[in-house]
C-alpha cells in the first residue's frame, strides 16, 4: 500500500492545487491529511474543498481546532486570531462540519501507523516535535504508538528513530527517500504544503510504501506570489503572504 501524506495547508491553495497534481502523478492507495487545512492564508474556502475531495483520514490541526471552538487561541498573537476568526465567518456549514469531524488522532492498526498534528503523547495540546528533546518525551507513551508515527505542526521536515533507554536519533533525509527498517518506533515530521519553514519555499509531502517501507519526502514548485498577492489583496496580515518567498 503506497500512501501520501500533507498538511499544513493553511489555506494556501495554489500550493495545494501543485501537490495535489504532483500526487495525482504517483496515484496513492489513500491520502492522509496531517491537520491545519485554514489559518494565515486567504483561501479556506478552496482549501476545505479539495481537502474533501482527496483525503481517506485526517487528524484536527490547532489552527482548525480553533476555527471550530475546540482550542483556547487567546494566547494565540493578534494576526493569528484575526485570520482565525476570519477564516471562521468566511466557510460553509459544510467546510466547518469537515474540520468539527476531524479527531487528534488518526491510528491504522493493520498498517502499523499514526497520525497526529502534534505531539501524539497529549495531542490535544498541540506540542511541537522539534528535536531529540521531544522526540524522548515521547517514550510516556511508547506503547501506544506505531511503527511509524507521522507528525504536522512544526512546518519542518525531519526524521527521528527511537532507540530505546530514552534515547533517540535524528536520521539524515536529504537524500530524499529512506527504508525505514527498525524496531522502535519512527516519527516523521512531514513538512507544510502552504507554509514550509526550513527555509526552502516549496511545498512539501511525504509518501510512503507501508510494504516496502520506503519513505519519500517530496518538494512541489507553486506559484508564491500569487499566494502573496492575494493576502494582500483581502487585507490578511502582509507577512503571513511575504515569508513564503523564503519559507520561513
Amino acid at each position: 500500500m503506497i500512501i501520501a501524506l500533507l498538511g499544513d495547508v493553511h489555506s494556501n491553495f495554489p500550493a495545494l492545487e501543485a501537490v495535489v497534481k504532483e500526487i495525482e502523478k504517483i496515484s496513492p492507495d489513500a491520502v492522509y491529511f496531517l491537520g491545519d487545512a485554514v489559518g494565515y492564508g486567504p483561501w479556506p474556502e478552496e482549501t476545505l474543498d479539495l481537502l474533501k475531495k482527496v483525503v481517506t483520514e485526517g487528524v484536527l490541526g490547532n489552527h482548525d481546532a480553533g476555527v471550530v471552538g475546540k482550542t483556547d487561541i487567546s494566547d494565540y498573537y493578534d494576526a493569528v486570531r484575526y485570520v482565525i476568526n476570519w477564516t471562521t465567518d468566511t466557510i460553509t456549514n459544510d467546510q466547518y462540519e469537515f474540520l468539527d469531524k476531524l479527531k487528534y488522532i488518526h491510528v491504522e492498526n493493520d498498517e502499523n501507523f499514526l497520525l497526529s498534528h502534534g505531539s501524539p503523547r497529549m495531542p490535544e495540546r498541540y506540542d511541537y516535535i522539534f528535536g531529540e528533546k521531544s522526540v524522548k518525551n515521547l517514550y510516556e507513551v511508547e506503547s501506544f504508538l506505531k511503527n511509524i508515527n507521522f507528525i504536522g505542526h512544526s512546518h519542518y521536515m525531519n526524521l527521528f528513530v527511537m532507540t530505546g533507554q530514552n534515547r533517540c536519533v535524528e536520521i539524515d533525509i536529504s537524500s530524499g527517500e529512506l527504508e525505514i527498517d527498525y524496531e522502535k518506533p519512527v516519527i516523521c515530521v512531514c513538512g507544510s504544503v502552504g507554509q514550509p519553514r526550513d527555509g526552502d519555499s516549496r511545498a512539501g509531502f511525504v509518501t510512503y510504501d507501508t510494504v516496502k517501507k520506503i519513505l519519500k519526502f517530496h518538494r512541489v514548485e507553486y506559484d508564491v506570489e500569487k499566494t502573496v498577492k492575494k493576502i494582500i489583496d483581502l487585507r490578511l496580515p502582509r507577512s503571513f503572504g511575504e515569508r513564503l518567498r523564503d519559507g520561513y
